[in-house]
């Protein structure tokens, strides 16, 4: 597939004047459009030489009793990086709200149990791949709360602040490849290093809308020290790139990785909400480094300043 194929899909209702108000009382699976992942990365160059995840929350997520009484709460869905397809984030969002007059069953239990079902029929079609997905009704989910970023340190506290004034910032395209640069001989072992920063932004690749976020970053080198500023600098070079969040991660993971002295990286983007859906993804040299509250689908994700 051409990358003129894969905008025609994208297409399909991102930058259309599709409603979102059309409901019924039928979900529609029609609505769901799944976009080949390897177009995307043949075009950026990114090395599948890493495991991960995309982690969806749907903050709105309702549907109806047989009775018509509403039940609403936060659905998570863990959909693997290493899936086929990925879903159109526009698309996903007029699938969940086409449940909203659904009546999914008599009891709660039940209810809620045909509407997952449901949800992981269509999505595990539309991705070609086993997902997790799980739905937290409103309170319940308080005890359930996992933070997957404790340890990390803020950019802006660990680089000094008339070091931060003084930094020249050029890129905001992704242009610049070796922004990140390790000390050879100063720091002659391994090292590892937990970071994170709230100035988090791209652009939506079709529509060009912002997508603002936390970005986490736990590099461990073979020896030398992560440099913070350089760091940042390449989070800040993302400013005004136009890619989906998935690809964002992808790049900023490759480039880490392509580095002298690097053993392995946890990437995590945590991007706000855009409409009712906020999307995760997290790419890692291994399985192990993902943080266990992201990756399972029944542990209620707790957000980020940035989002």
């Amino acid at each position: 597939m051409s990358t003129g194929d894969f905008n025609a899909i994208v297409s399909k209702h991102l930058g259309q004047a599709g409603s979102y108000a059309i409901q019924t009382d039928k979900f529609d699976s029609s609505l769901l459009v799944p976009m080949p992942r390897d177009v995307v990365r043949r075009e950026i160059g990114v090395d599948l030489g890493f495991v991960g995840v995309d982690v969806w929350h749907c903050h709105e997520a309702t549907f109806l009793l047989n009775n018509g009484l509403p039940i609403a709460g936060t659905l998570k869905v863990v959909i693997p990086a290493h899936s086929p397809f990925m879903v159109e984030s526009k698309s996903f969002k007029l699938y969940l709200n086409s449940f909203d007059m659904c009546k999914m069953g008599s009891t709660f239990p039940l209810a809620i149990q045909n509407y997952l079902y449901q949800i992981k029929i269509d999505i595990e079609k539309c991705t070609e791949t086993q997902i997790n997905l799980e739905f937290f009704v409103n309170g319940e989910h308080e005890s359930l709360i996992g933070d997957p970023t404790i340890g990390y340190e803020d950019l802006y506290d660990v680089i000094p602040k008339e070091t931060l004034e003084k930094i020249i910032i050029d890129d905001y395209t992704g242009q610049t490849t070796d922004l990140i640069k390790f000390i050879d001989g100063h720091e002659d072992k391994p090292g590892t290093f937990l970071y994170y920063t709230n100035v988090l932004r791209s652009r939506c690749r079709h529509t060009k809308q912002k997508d603002t976020g936390t970005a986490f970053f736990k590099i461990k080198t073979k020896r030398g020290t992560v440099i913070a500023t350089e760091l940042l600098k390449m989070v800040i070079s993302l400013r005004e790139v136009n890619e989906f969040h998935e690809f964002c991660a992808e790049k900023l993971y490759t480039a880490i990785m392509s580095l002298p002295y690097v053993d392995s990286c946890v990437v995590m983007l945590m991007y706000a909400r855009r409409g009712s859906l906020d999307i995760n993804p997290v790419r890692a040299t291994y399985e192990k480094d993902i943080p266990t509250s992201l990756k399972l689908s029944y542990i209620y994700t707790k957000k980020t300043m940035g989002q």
